[in-house]
């Protein structure tokens, strides 16, 4: 049977789930949480893996991590958080599965800190041995995590959904945070930054406490949670750290993490893979610029020059990854590029795509394409001012822009560069994109920001180009450029640039 898709609407106010999911059949959890057992979707509740740690002091810091897991029962954990569009608000829906019936629950907006996981999830709190509190945070908590775990041998065998909260640019269209059936994530990782802490921990003295972390009333009743696993509680002996002098490197621990899958894509085996005259559309991927951000002025007293400086995204929708792979002929300093196009898991066919160089700068050290976007400043007229020399990219996936989209990766096989882009002897180099995944470059380097030494204030536009020389085929190049305002000032040495808001998104503020 096709599974369906019904979308339910449930008013949801201060974590009360309404009686709208008890009039469908679903049942609905009490304020008190006690009919947790006929809330649909997962049993959610918290673990600790042992009664008592042991911590060291850093200075006057604690980073206190008691071991206390948050973990999905019964079934997955799934939110999806998307808009519409960028003038549209941004929502959170609940996505459970019932047998063949997909239901859509709509969370109310206080669940969402931004992108970055469920606001104030979970309250910690310190108290010495005495039974006084002496610290207390609130944690916000996402569920996608780079460390999740398995809880029981009857688990399910591999968590899908995508690592991390909070996409690295400001105009994400939609994310998914999840945690599979079975499976749990240390919500202190998140807390206190990634890798080993960093946000600021607790100010403790030496000796015995007890660490207790609660899911607020809030998530209790919105989610049903059972009152057996809304709170646990360890005993933690701070001690004084001998040796390191950090949180991170060799004094945390514990083992090294990393941000997902560090593997390069699977080869392609493009051997007898047909050179097309025609794309089907339904093989295409579709290049989109993001409005550039994270705008700034930097002069280098050096050169007594000044620069603009941005962040630029492009991102791959469509029907297909874009996937560009360069073969070198012996003894040539290029390769020769290649698109490669797939449907339905598999390559269909190539065009050439133009060349690939190697780029030896620093910071570099590997492979770029060399027709994948543009970069130009713009007069207030949008004509030339100024243009970018950034002309070559390592095209990787470095954000997550749209992971509802049909056809999303939720895991790529890398995140960012990876080592993916090649040595300087490679003879093939493969560089992957997946559907709904974005490509980030800061352009602050000289050369590559824009140098406004010696234009006159006013406005300008910066402007994003993907595909500038059509290389690439793709759904449509209707959409291959972005703009964004900007207003520059100021005498040089002292030049300034103030960024007015786009569709209301501000991230330069």
């Amino acid at each position: 049977m096709r599974q369906t898709r019904r979308r339910l609407v449930t008013p949801v106010a201060a974590g009360l789930v309404s009686t709208a999911m008890a009039a469908a059949g679903l049942g609905a959890a009490t304020a008190s949480g006690a009919a947790a057992s006929s809330t649909p979707g997962p049993k959610i509740s918290l673990i600790a893996t042992q009664k008592s740690v042991t911590v060291p002091r850093f200075g006057h810091q604690v980073f206190l991590d008691p071991g206390i897991w948050v973990a999905a029962d019964k079934a997955p954990l799934q939110i999806d958080v998307a808009r519409t569009s960028y003038t549209s608000p941004v929502r959170a829906v609940q996505v459970i599965k019932e047998g063949h019936v997909t239901i859509e629950r709509p969370l109310p907006s206080w669940v969402r800190d931004g992108w970055n996981g469920l606001r104030d999830f979970i309250r910690m709190t310190v108290r010495n041995v005495h039974g006084k509190v002496v610290a207390s945070k609130f944690m916000t908590f996402c569920p996608g995590s780079y460390d999740a775990a398995r809880t029981t041998p009857s688990s399910a065998t591999t968590d899908p959904f995508p690592q991390g909260c909070g996409p690295g640019d400001p105009f994400p269209i939609s994310e998914v945070w999840g945690l599979a059936r079975g499976w749990a994530t240390n919500p202190t990782d998140q807390f206190y930054g990634f890798p080993g802490g960093g946000s600021g921990g607790f100010k403790l003295g030496l000796g015995k406490y007890r660490v207790t972390e609660t899911i607020t009333p809030g998530y209790i009743r919105l989610f049903g949670i059972p009152a057996s696993g809304r709170s646990a509680t360890v005993t933690v002996h701070v001690v004084k750290q001998q040796g390191c002098c950090s949180p991170s490197g060799c004094c945390s621990g514990g083992a090294s993490r990393h941000r997902g899958p560090v593997d390069r894509p699977l080869p392609s085996l493009p051997k007898n893979v047909p050179t097309l005259s025609h794309v089907p559309a339904n093989a295409l991927p579709e290049l989109t610029p993001l409005p550039s951000w994270g705008i700034s002025t930097s002069h280098v007293r050096k050169s007594k020059q000044d620069f603009l400086n941005f962040g630029a995204t492009v991102w791959v929708g469509g029907n297909s990854p874009l996937d560009v792979e360069g073969f070198r002929q012996p003894g040539s300093p290029t390769m020769k590029a290649y698109q490669y196009y797939w449907r339905g898991g598999r390559i269909v066919g190539r065009t050439p795509a133009g060349t690939m160089g190697f780029d030896n700068k620093k910071g570099h050290n590997h492979w770029h394409f060399e027709q994948f976007a543009k970069y130009v400043l713009l007069n207030a007229n949008k004509t030339v001012a100024v243009r970018s020399e950034k002309v070559g990219f390592c095209i990787a996936p470095t954000d997550p822009v749209n992971m509802t989209m049909p056809g999303a990766t939720w895991q790529p096989s890398s995140i960012g560069l990876g080592g993916q882009c090649g040595l300087p002897t490679a003879m093939w180099v493969q560089e992957y994109m997946p559907m709904g995944w974005g490509d980030t470059y800061d352009q602050f380097k000289a050369g590559q920001a824009f140098n406004i030494t010696h234009l006159p204030d006013g406005t300008y536009y910066i402007e994003i180009i993907a595909n500038p020389e059509h290389r690439l085929h793709e759904v449509t190049q209707a959409n291959d450029v972005s703009l964004r305002k900007v207003i520059i000032s100021g005498p040089a040495g002292h030049r300034h640039v103030s960024v007015p808001a786009w569709h209301g998104i501000d991230p330069e503020k």
